[in-house]
């Protein structure tokens, strides 16, 4: 688990222009970005499923001291699941390459658009 002390602006830019700005909600997204030492996003969106997106989180090769259960820190896939809540599901396997693939629920985001926002930051720092 990673703790950043600020969130991936590129992922949180992303998740917000699709959540807050209905123009872009129309076309298919698939972006990847690589940030705070060699973190790698996958994040996707699909006019199929306009209340969904595919964020995929590939972690640095960590320490050999750091012990690892299915590619995630010790209790990474615990804490991912008590911060997230119902608003995400934790695909398994994750998508190649990438150490943890979430479907985030985006109909589950609360309504108001600060508290949306407010919440995009939370889930894009604690990853």
């Amino acid at each position: 688990m990673i703790l950043l002390q600020s969130p991936s602006r590129f992922v949180l830019q992303t998740l917000q222009n699709r959540v807050l700005n209905s123009t872009e909600k129309g076309i298919d997204l698939d972006c990847q970005a690589v940030e705070f030492d060699d973190v790698r996003y996958h994040i996707q969106f699909s006019m199929k499923k306009p209340d969904v997106a595919l964020v995929s989180v590939s972690l640095p090769t960590p320490p050999p001291e750091t012990v690892f259960i299915e590619g995630l820190p010790v209790g990474a896939l615990e804490a991912v699941k008590v911060v997230y809540g119902a608003l995400i599901q934790i695909l398994d396997p994750p998508k190649d390459g990438y150490n943890l693939t979430m479907k985030l629920i985006l109909s589950k985001l609360p309504a108001d658009e600060g508290s949306t926002s407010s919440f995009l930051k939370v889930i894009m720092s604690l990853i």
